[in-house]
């Protein structure tokens, strides 16, 4: 019996998982203010989904602190300057740890699928797709973090990748040129391989520094644009 039910667990799961990445996105855009209630009938019949799924998206999202049960429902939290500061401060901490334990390993791990990554960025970018372009994006830094071989640093970067999925696809929506961002990449890869502990670490505070700044500029759109509707 338990074998036969396993199956429908995975998809209710994946279901309320599609769910949580549909309202964080528009969490992060700033589609769904600060204080705005979100009913379950009404998600539930705009995704023609049951409400199982829907009810399984607000826990992730109530366990990421973007929404906030408030008696029968949940209220958006949404972001301000502060959240978005700790989430890539936190993304810093996370990334610098692992790239100095790869540093430090005796032999440079494989770089060959991260290169690959990198080209999947490039066409891309060529292909003008954003989405595409963020999600082979967050694929690079969680292979960044996983050649550490630090497990539980891993883990903890896996628990914050949605979010931060959801931040890139509002970040490269205002960059100037995905080609460059790209060529920033692979930049990386090549100060890895040439074992510039000192380099690496100064080009990744930059590269999520400028994505940091991207965010908060296209936050404080959004949030002037609420002020005048």
């Amino acid at each position: 019996m338990a074998t036969r039910l396993q199956p429908v667990k995975v998809v209710r799961e994946a279901l309320g998982t599609q769910v949580a990445n549909h309202i964080r996105d528009g969490i992060v855009r700033g589609d769904l203010e600060a204080g705005e209630r979100l009913v379950e009938t009404e998600f539930a019949d705009s995704l023609n989904v049951s409400r199982g799924p829907v009810r399984d998206g607000f826990r992730i999202l109530e366990a990421e602190g973007l929404i906030a049960k408030r008696g029968q429902g949940y209220l958006v939290q949404s972001l301000d300057e502060r959240d978005i500061r700790e989430l890539y401060s936190l993304r810093s901490a996370l990334e610098s740890l692992a790239t100095s334990m790869t540093m430090a390993l005796e032999k440079t791990p494989d770089l060959g699928a991260m290169r690959a990554v990198v080209e999947a960025m490039g066409k891309a970018a060529d292909a003008g797709d954003s989405d595409e372009f963020a999600r082979v994006d967050v694929i690079f830094h969680s292979m960044l973090c996983d050649l550490s071989g630090h497990r539980r640093l891993a883990a903890v970067w896996r628990q914050y990748e949605p979010i931060t999925m959801a931040l890139l696809r509002v970040t490269v929506l205002v960059d100037d040129d995905l080609h460059d961002t790209t060529a920033r990449h692979a930049l990386l890869i090549d100060l890895i391989e040439g074992s510039d502990s000192e380099a690496v670490l100064a080009e990744l505070e930059d590269h999520l520094d400028g994505s940091r700044e991207r965010m908060l500029e296209a936050w404080r759109t959004s949030a002037a644009r609420q002020t005048t509707s």
